[in-house]
């Protein structure tokens, strides 16, 4: 007897995707991204978490957040990543510039052709027709 799993062709007439081994059939019987369902996530959690009274703290009446806030504050005192990280975030990060400014943008074109070549020249040398 013929197994007919095996003669089973999908709908292009072949038997590509129709073994019960093949990725498209094994994810079928896979549960859904559960780490990111509301009633599971370690973030909402944590959100929920800084409102309340943190017993770990030197006062009993912080909360976690007040308590955490302590905490990076102390470690900017004793550790230059940390100091940096402070900095990073109350005054925003540092942004070099690779040149130019408002009034002089620098420009990069990359032209292959002659004509292409002519026609920047024109353009850099103020021609704009």
């Amino acid at each position: 007897m013929v197994n007919d799993s095996i003669e089973q062709l999908n709908r292009n007439g072949d038997r590509r995707g129709m073994s019960p081994n093949s990725q498209k059939n094994l994810g079928k019987g896979r549960l859904g991204n559960n780490h990111a369902k509301k009633d599971c996530s370690i973030t909402r959690i944590q959100r929920e978490m800084m409102g309340h009274n943190c017993p770990y703290a030197k006062d009993p009446t912080w909360t976690w957040a007040y308590a955490l806030a302590e905490a990076g504050m102390r470690d900017a005192l004793q550790e230059e990543r940390a100091r940096e990280n402070l900095k990073d975030r109350l005054e925003g990060k540092v942004t070099l510039p690779i040149g130019g400014d408002k009034e002089n943008p620098v420009y990069i074109i990359k032209v292959s052709s002659e004509q292409g070549k002519q026609d920047i020249e024109r353009v850099m040398n103020g021609d704009r027709t």
